[in-house]
């Protein structure tokens, strides 16, 4: 683990949204991954009191919003007492899965403490997709994936219940070609996000090298899709080429350490937020985070749901009392 400090920030630069690693294991083998984690996948997991302290401290550091990721972090034993207590403190919430263990009757119970759901979509088939490693591991073997049969289960009872929908895509040289946009039509999400796959030194080192695609390429991709989908105004497609994504996320590890990636390479704060607090975390790492490219790459974007999908959030809420009322 790198740890560096970097020149101090004031409190006026703390950034407004957060992904949260919380979980450093996956299920899943894609290539291209750049939050593996190897080293703190060795060490126990953060406890449950932990977590909700680091969140406290978020809140109190003034960050609005947090995003749960991983790793996968639906294998996180703690993942439903956090997004509780994260939507308790008055955060935007949502979460970047695999859809693994997204049940109904799990989405139906974080329905109203979870705004937006992300699923990580590469590819219009799964054969791309267990090129790729988009699948379980145990698929994987068999050179086989399930990821969209699965996928395709969780978003039907994601909009269901009103949650917000994102996908997410990387475009890497097994995927440059493919054709995205009857899917994303069918699927409907509110946001599409398009990422050129990204290296990072000590992270994806001996994979990414076969997987990179040319900014040009990269570009091409996002330039067919949004042609092909202008019939689509109410998906909001955002792409972000590697510069994009450099120094431009507020990150926390599995442990509770902030880091950034603004040269290529993951540098930690000295010690974790449930330590220390976010603040003095993040003045030692700030330098490697730019708002002024945060906001160029649509980071600072309006995060509150469609009314379409608060109208069935609150269907969902109401249930719930009615529920509780008559326990």
């Amino acid at each position: 683990m790198v740890v560096e400090f970097l020149s101090e920030t004031s409190e006026e630069d703390i950034p407004p949204a957060v992904n949260w690693h919380c979980e450093a294991t996956c299920n899943y083998g894609c290539k291209f991954c750049y939050a593996r984690f190897t080293e703190q996948q060795l060490l126990p997991r953060m406890s449950a009191t932990d977590g909700i302290r680091l969140l406290q401290m978020l809140r109190e550091a003034g960050v609005s919003k947090v995003n749960f990721v991983g790793g996968e972090p639906m294998l996180h034993p703690h993942l439903r007492a956090w997004i509780l207590e994260a939507k308790r403190l008055g955060f935007t919430t949502s979460i970047v899965s695999n859809g693994t263990r997204m049940t109904r009757e799990w989405l139906e119970e974080m329905a109203p403490s979870l705004d937006w759901l992300g699923l990580s979509i590469d590819a219009s088939t799964d054969v791309l997709h267990a090129m790729m490693g988009r699948g379980r591991r145990g698929e994987l073997k068999n050179n086989i994936s399930r990821h969209l049969e699965r996928c395709r289960a969780v978003l039907r009872h994601a909009k269901e219940l009103g949650y917000g929908i994102k996908l997410n895509t990387v475009v890497s040289t097994i995927n440059a070609n493919d054709d995205m946009s009857e899917l994303v039509r069918q699927w409907r999400p509110d946001r599409w996000k398009i990422f050129q796959a990204l290296p990072i030194k000590g992270e994806n080192d001996g994979d990414i090298e076969a997987l990179e695609v040319s900014s040009s390429v990269f570009e091409s991709y996002l330039k067919r899709h949004r042609s092909r989908l202008a019939d689509c105004a109410d998906v909001d497609i955002v792409g972000e080429g590697n510069e994009a994504m450099r120094g431009t996320y507020a990150m926390i590890d599995p442990l509770g350490f902030v880091y950034t990636n603004a040269e290529g390479r993951y540098v930690f704060s000295s010690q974790p937020v449930h330590i220390i607090g976010f603040t003095q975390a993040w003045c030692q790492v700030s330098g490697g985070w730019s708002r002024q490219q945060f906001v160029d790459r649509d980071g600072n974007w309006d995060w509150a749901q469609p009314m379409t999908n608060l109208d069935n959030k609150m269907l969902v809420d109401q249930s719930s009392s009615e529920e509780g009322a008559s326990a």
